[in-house]
């Protein structure tokens, strides 16, 4: 069980950061980190599938959001951080590290939302998501 928990986490994990990392930015595709995945994802989702994975991200937000807020100030720390005059190595370092752990947190408290939103789509859409992956690539 354990196992396939896991499995599913590095599979859509891989496919968020292929589309959030990996593909150009579109004029379309406005915004930082989780809206403009969300964005990037429903530009690739027939118009049909648009509502019903929205439908699945509005409904759980209360899952993540706790999680999303963490991550968001963690990187407003980051900003701060480097744009700390004069510069402190030690201060980036340590905001990062916590960055990277409310990131590990909100991943795991948004991978089981991303399988929902996934099962919520036809296989088209979801076919569609890959294919968009791969473009990037």
């Amino acid at each position: 069980m354990l196992a396939a928990v896991l499995g599913a986490s590095l599979v859509v994990n891989l496919v968020l950061a292929g589309l959030l990392l990996t593909r150009p930015a579109a004029q379309e595709h406005r915004g930082r980190g989780l809206d403009r995945m969300v964005n990037r994802i429903e530009a690739a989702l027939p118009a049909e599938d648009r509502p019903k994975f929205r439908a699945v991200l509005d409904a759980e937000r209360p899952d993540y959001a706790q999680q999303l807020a963490a991550l968001r100030a963690a990187g407003q720390a980051v900003d701060a951080a480097m744009a700390r005059d004069p510069f402190d190595a030690a201060a980036l370092r340590a905001a990062l590290a916590e960055w990277s752990a409310r990131w590990a947190d909100f991943n795991n408290a948004f991978t089981g939302t991303m399988v929902h939103a996934m099962q919520a789509v036809s296989p088209a859409g979801r076919a569609q998501i890959a294919a968009a992956r791969q473009q990037g690539r």
